[in-house]
């Protein structure tokens, strides 16, 4: 199945605002196998590029950033991704050039996509309005503002058409940027899968919450190699969507590492339209 415009192929989703949505995203979003500067397996938690992800059907980047001021602010290599080192990747040209790719297609218009940019290395107040002017020079005619949050897709996409992408910014925050999304992570790196699941369960109890946007981080690495874990079987299991009473109703975005291998796309088109269906 094509899942690059999954939202404007189901028009039901209109009735549904941003946090009424169940996203598929992609934990550290940036560190992926093609990636230019890797070395070390325990960084690596994505098989392809941030655009490929997207156009694979994920809806929100985990995004952690790191400055290298060596370069000017305009230079990719200003701003590149990182978890505990630089993947290569850079925010200007991985993540906003290849969105302007993307939303070239018509195709792509109404695809609602979220860059959480959910940790800074190296900035102080000044490189985050550094690097803030740099998104807004490129991304805010995109930008769908923080005082539109209450638009439901539809309105959004009839009354301020080609906006699309949601700043989601933990730091100092911009009027028209929304807040940093509320992380659910269980606070350690090896925890086993039926911990994980435990955890997942208490989270989900206070998912119902509209503002800020929340996610629960649905990773974690092997205890014995400490590589990012493949555990999609569990993930498909835990998240197959059948109707209203399915578990991944309790949850708003569901991030994890090697986000196209499990179903996790198929699973949150089915769960938005059963919503939207429901609320219809």
């Amino acid at each position: 199945m094509n899942n690059e415009n999954w939202m404007g192929a189901h028009p039901e989703l209109g009735r549904l605002r941003i946090d009424q949505l169940i996203l598929p995203g992609s934990h550290d979003a940036g560190m992926d196998k093609q990636a230019p500067n890797f070395s070390i397996p325990q960084e690596i938690t994505q098989d392809v590029p941030c655009i490929e992800q997207i156009r694979g059907g994920i809806r929100v980047l985990d995004l952690r950033v790191q400055s290298h001021r060596s370069y000017p602010p305009d230079q990719p290599a200003r701003y590149q991704l990182y978890h505990l080192t630089s993947s290569g990747r850079t925010v200007l040209g991985d993540v906003v050039m290849a969105l302007e790719q993307f939303y070239a297609n018509p195709a792509n218009a109404r695809e609602i996509i979220v860059l959480d940019f959910h940790a800074f290395d190296r900035f102080n107040a000044e490189e985050h309005a550094r690097f803030q002017q740099l998104l807004d020079e490129h991304l805010e005619p995109r930008m769908i503002h923080w005082d539109m949050n209450a638009l439901t897709l539809d309105e959004l996409w009839q009354q301020h058409p080609g906006r699309t992408l949601v700043i989601a910014y933990n730091g100092p925050t911009p009027h028209h940027y929304w807040d940093g999304v509320r992380h659910g992570w269980i606070g350690e790196n090896t925890p086993s899968t039926r911990r994980l699941k435990a955890f997942m369960d208490e989270v989900a109890m206070g998912a119902q919450s509209r503002l800020p946007l929340s996610s629960i981080q649905c990773a974690k690495y092997n205890k014995f190699i400490f590589t990012p874990d493949d555990f999609s079987d569990k993930i498909d299991e835990w998240f197959e969507s059948r109707d209203m009473d399915s578990y991944i109703q309790r949850f708003r975005i569901i991030n994890t590492d090697w986000s196209l291998r499990s179903r996790l796309v198929d699973n949150c088109i089915h769960a938005n339209r059963v919503r939207a269906q429901h609320l219809g």
